[in-house]
């Protein structure tokens, strides 16, 4: 994405000296869909730290997000655990309840530091049924440690989210008609139609309850996932974490690693064998993996339209919106029992 809000090396320097830190240099970095994202050099030559500017969050989520964080790495969960604030000391109970121990504050927006991590995310052809199964158990590992997290807020992609977002889409602001909006390109228009059809679909064949709930990532794509040699060494950008369903997560985690021109097999079986060797799968999970599964493929459909196809090309990363409806059919095709066989659970 492009750098939404800039950061002065001055700025830098002031944000560093509440966590104690003496920052030499700054650079921003392309990566992610909604936050600008920094490395900051430390004068003393012990590398860097990672600087997040949350661009959609207020502080107080962002304070919830960092005390989340810091629960998850206690529980061993490989994610950086947020910097502590010099002014916040180790008994200042008050503080790290809420967060506010770990956020600063640049350009109006809540900011917050990271331990810099080593290793490199993985391309689709480097990705092998042994960085699945790994990937797997490490997400199991999310949502055992998350289960006893207090304080996650309901996802903001649930179904009527979504219908939002679409929505917004088909209609110039303001207006009730359901026409698509003409500034939308005519593939977009037909996609937003096509994902409109879906969405009501999905809504009538849902399940009458919401199932288990347990604090998910629901964004574990390759780019949030950092190894070396072979091993995972964190999971990134919790930011669209939340009170959800393991199953959903599970799903968002298959059609993100499993996925080439269609879903793999040997990725996708080893996927789950490596979930389920940590957190088996309830009964009631598994009979909803389907309809979670195109509830995900939904979900990215349509937030990669939003977030990325209606930007103008060439300011960041950009994410193909036509990728997620190709999982889309895919799995209309597959059906829940195909779906299960192939996971093999």
């Amino acid at each position: 994405m492009a750098i939404l809000t800039p950061l002065s090396l001055a700025d830098a320097r002031r944000i560093g000296a509440l966590y104690g830190l003496e920052i030499a240099d700054v650079r921003g970095l392309l990566a992610g869909s909604v936050n600008s994202n920094f490395a900051l050099t430390l004068a003393d030559g012990r590398g860097q730290v990672f600087l997040r500017v949350y661009e959609e969050q207020q502080l107080g989520a962002a304070s919830r997000e960092a005390r989340m964080l810091e629960h998850l790495a206690a529980g061993g969960v490989a994610t950086p655990q947020p910097l502590r604030r010099r002014d916040a000391a180790p008994s200042d109970t008050d503080a790290a309840s809420d967060g506010a121990a770990f956020v600063a504050e640049h350009a109006g927006k809540p900011v917050a530091l990271f331990p810099w991590v080593g290793g490199a995310s993985l391309c689709q052809a480097r990705v092998t049924p042994d960085a699945t199964r790994r990937v797997g158990a490490a997400l199991a590992r999310v949502h055992l440690v998350g289960a006893s997290f207090e304080g996650a807020n309901a996802s903001r992609f649930d179904l009527d989210g979504l219908d939002q977002r679409l929505r917004g889409l088909r209609s110039p602001a303001g207006a009730r008609s359901t026409a698509p909006a003409p500034a939308l390109p005519p593939d977009v228009a037909a996609a937003v139609d096509e994902l409109t059809g879906r969405l009501e679909r999905i809504r009538a064949a849902a399940p009458r309850t919401p199932g288990p709930q347990t604090l998910i990532h629901g964004d574990l794509f390759r780019d949030n996932v950092l190894w070396e040699a072979g091993e995972i060494s964190a999971l990134l950008d919790f930011e669209s974490a939340s009170r959800g369903s393991a199953a959903f997560d599970l799903a968002v985690t298959m059609l993100a690693w499993c996925f080439g021109d269609d879903l793999d097999p040997d990725l996708v079986s080893a996927l789950a064998a490596g979930y389920t060797a940590v957190r088996p799968l309830s009964t009631e999970e598994r009979d909803r993996l389907f309809h979670e599964s195109v509830i995900a493929a939904l979900r990215f459909s349509i937030t990669r339209i939003t977030d990325f196809e209606l930007r103008p090309k060439g300011s960041g990363v950009y994410k193909d919106f036509r990728r997620f409806l190709a999982r889309q059919r895919t799995l209309e095709r597959l059906g829940p029992e195909g779906l299960l066989a192939l996971l093999g659970v």
